[in-house]
């Protein structure tokens, strides 16, 4: 039969891997939102990038071309802030959410070891 403290070591190393494989799979799905977000933002620049072009064909002076060349790099810069805030809230809620497994409910099976 086996003795208390080896039952515990048993049922605190089972507790350990579960928190292990909860904190993996949260990582993974916040990776995954983070790559989502990711290729919408490149998605969203390539387009962005291809109006512009269209449009830059049609001008009929380089006046216009300046105007329509800084309402687009504001248009971009505005987007691209937008989606680097994004993106870093993936980030961030990513950390977060596959650590709080880890840290929630971590004791000392033991006691007090002094």
């Amino acid at each position: 039969m086996d003795d208390p403290v080896e039952k515990k070591v048993k049922q605190t190393a089972r507790e350990a891997t579960e928190r292990v494989q909860e904190s993996s799979s949260k990582a993974a799905e916040g990776l995954r939102d983070c790559q989502t977000k990711m290729i919408a933002a490149a998605k969203a620049n390539v387009n962005a990038m291809f109006d512009y072009a269209q449009e830059a064909i049609k001008v009929k002076s380089v006046p216009e071309l300046v105007e329509l060349s800084t309402t687009y790099s504001q248009r971009q810069l505005e987007m691209m802030a937008e989606q680097a805030r994004e993106i870093t809230g993936a980030a961030q809620k990513v950390v977060t959410e596959s650590a709080r497994p880890l840290t929630s409910g971590v004791t000392n099976p033991f006691g007090r070891m002094s």
